[in-house]
């Protein structure tokens, strides 16, 4: 048998250029070995292209972490943490409380919370003052004097931040006894001067949330409070394993905003369950872990539950309870949502911060999409309206402790605001802002905005939520106190052609639906949700009104459809105790022009 000749070598003879045994074109008349290393990448080998990217096209890209903040050598904003201890007549209001910073006087700043009841028994109050203007260096003590009270005070621990950096810390004080005895003190200077002993006066540098806000199909909002300016990070995954998750979104909470913030994350995908959890300074709070799915492409039909109420003033506030166990989609606060009662920013901070720490309520808007409106009590007090001096406070407030897409627009200040969720627009107004201002309970600007988003609005249902009541049969703090700014708006939905409307209300505490018979155009639904935690006021017989109940603390839940032929929802009362009380169903055809 004769030699087979390699058909590499026959190739090779008929041209001039080197074939080599793997088929490749020899460099130089020279072929590399095959296991040489320099052999140049096919197009399927990577491994000169770093690693392959696995992540999931759900999730959003990884955020890259800022440098790090940097404090002023001056002073601007000192903010105080106290927190009293948790035994028998620690607490009081009565005393004049004060930190200095150095011995002049005027390096000394009253600890009092204006409108509140502070240094009660095992609470934390924050001060903050800005302005302050001191030079670090100048600060040469630790020192609470306790002035013109006759009233003890035990404090257990006390933390200071300058502009935001944790400086001092010192807690297990509670021997400390401030008042006016023999055996109590007027003055007590830190011996270790300015230290940090513990992390913070908090069990967890998250003090507040989280709180689920305005989700959107591609879009979520997360808000928190922490106690100084730390390092936090938003981790979300696919599945519960935050402790490999990567960042998304990064901040460093400030004192200017009383450390709150909201973790805004774009690039995600619709209909999506996503775990999320913060991390501060590295390390992933287990307190602070919370999911949430995505809702569908806008304008899809089918089904959504809400639920609204508004008036929630006492401290226990367990209605929050069963509303959770509802699982609604979205829960609305349509005013009064605290009692503050207040134009000072620490007073209003206070009361929102309150409001959080209540166990159940905590827990609802953790695990459900939140949103709100105001009313007098939450906006500066009982009754107020656009010319309170407070109200841009009250507003700064506000926008620090939710989590909305919006707040009025670039040229109009205020709480208003829009939401969609599927089909369905949900339209919020600011009655306090401008009340009273050109005998307007909206004010012009405002209500153009309404009937504009209105009219541009193709949702199959429009909820428009107010703090007051509709109806011209309410009180002198209603609707019913502008009928002519009320049949302007009314006639512009009508004349602009707008089906669909349904009005929510609070206030009044008790609730109530009504239909509000009109002349023209298609009479219109209020669903009126009060108290979720208060107390309760007698009911008065209305024309339209299909029932009232005053007896007991409420909220309405409301389950849409929007998927049939002709869409409907159902509206139910339902009480503390979880119990429906009653339910009218209304169809989309009873909401249009040409009916």
């Amino acid at each position: 048998m004769g030699l087979v000749t390699p058909l590499f070598l026959v190739l090779a003879a008929c041209s001039s250029d080197v074939i080599c045994p793997d088929g490749q074109l020899a460099v130089d008349g020279i072929c590399p070995d095959a296991t040489d290393s320099s052999t140049p990448p096919t197009d399927s080998d990577t491994s000169d292209t770093g690693p392959t990217d696995t992540r999931d096209p759900a999730l959003p890209p990884v955020a890259q972490e800022p440098d790090p903040v940097t404090f002023p050598d001056t002073i601007s904003t000192l903010s105080v943490a106290v927190r009293t201890a948790d035994t028998q007549y620690a607490g009081t209001d009565n005393n004049g409380l004060f930190l200095c910073l150095t011995e002049t006087e005027a390096e000394c700043r009253k600890l009092d919370v204006a409108d509140v009841n502070d240094f009660r028994v095992g609470e934390i109050d924050i001060h903050h003052f800005e302005g302050v203007n001191l030079d670090r260096a100048d600060v040469d003590r630790v020192e609470i004097r306790s002035e013109e009270g006759d009233d003890q005070w035990r404090p257990e621990c006390l933390a200071l931040q300058f502009d935001g950096e944790p400086v001092h810390c010192a807690d297990g004080l509670s021997d400390l006894k401030f008042g006016v005895e023999d055996d109590e003190l007027q003055s007590w200077s830190d011996p270790a001067g300015l230290h940090l002993a513990c992390s913070s006066c908090n069990p967890t540098g998250v003090t507040h949330g989280p709180m689920l806000g305005a989700l959107e199909p591609e879009t979520a909002r997360i808000w928190i409070r922490t106690d100084a300016t730390r390092r936090a990070g938003l981790r979300l995954a696919l599945t519960q394993e935050l402790e490999s998750a990567e960042v998304v979104a990064w901040a460093d909470p400030s004192p200017i905003a009383d450390y709150t913030h909201v973790f805004e994350v774009g690039g995600l995908t619709a209909e999506t369950l996503y775990f999320a959890g913060v991390e501060i300074d590295g390390t992933l709070d287990p307190d602070t872990t919370l999911n949430f799915t995505t809702p569908p492409v806008l304008g899809t039909p089918g089904d959504t539950t809400f639920s609204f109420g508004s008036c929630s003033k006492y401290d226990d506030q367990p209605i929050f309870g069963p509303i959770a166990e509802d699982e609604p989609d979205l829960f609305l606060f349509v005013g009064d949502n605290h009692y503050a009662n207040s134009d000072d920013l620490d007073s209003l901070r206070w009361y929102y911060r309150w409001a959080l720490e209540i166990p159940e309520r905590a827990s609802l808007v953790r695990q459900t999409v939140t949103l709100a409106t105001w009313d007098d009590h939450d906006y500066v007090g009982n009754n107020t309206d656009g010319d309170e001096s407070g109200k841009s406070t009250a507003l700064q407030a506000f926008k620090e402790y939710w989590a909305h897409q919006d707040y009025g627009t670039t040229d109009v200040p205020g709480v208003f605001h829009q939401y969609a969720w599927r089909d369905l627009g949900f339209f919020f107004v600011d009655d306090r802002y401008y009340r009273d201002i050109d005998d307007s309970l909206l004010g012009e600007a405002q209500s153009a905005w309404l009937l504009d988003a209105l009219e541009a609005s193709t949702a199959t249902f429009k909820f428009v939520i107010c703090g007051s009541q509709w109806t011209l049969d309410g009180s002198s703090d209603s609707w019913a106190s502008f009928p002519d700014a009320r049949e302007e708006l009314l006639e512009g939905i009508y004349d602009r052609g707008v089906e669909g409307v349904v009005l929510l209300s609070g206030d009044i505490h008790r609730s109530e639906f009504l239909w509000l018979e009109q002349s023209a155009g298609y009479d219109l639904l209020e669903l009126t949700s009060s108290p979720l935690a208060n107390s309760n006021s007698e009911c008065s017989t209305r024309d339209g009104q299909l029932f009232c109940h005053d007896d007991d603390r409420f909220y309405v839940r409301v389950d849409v459809s929007s998927d049939d032929d002709d869409p409907w929802f159902i509206a139910s009362l339902v009480n503390e105790a979880g119990d429906e009380l009653e339910t009218t169903l209304v169809h989309r055809s009873e909401l249009t022009l040409a009916r």
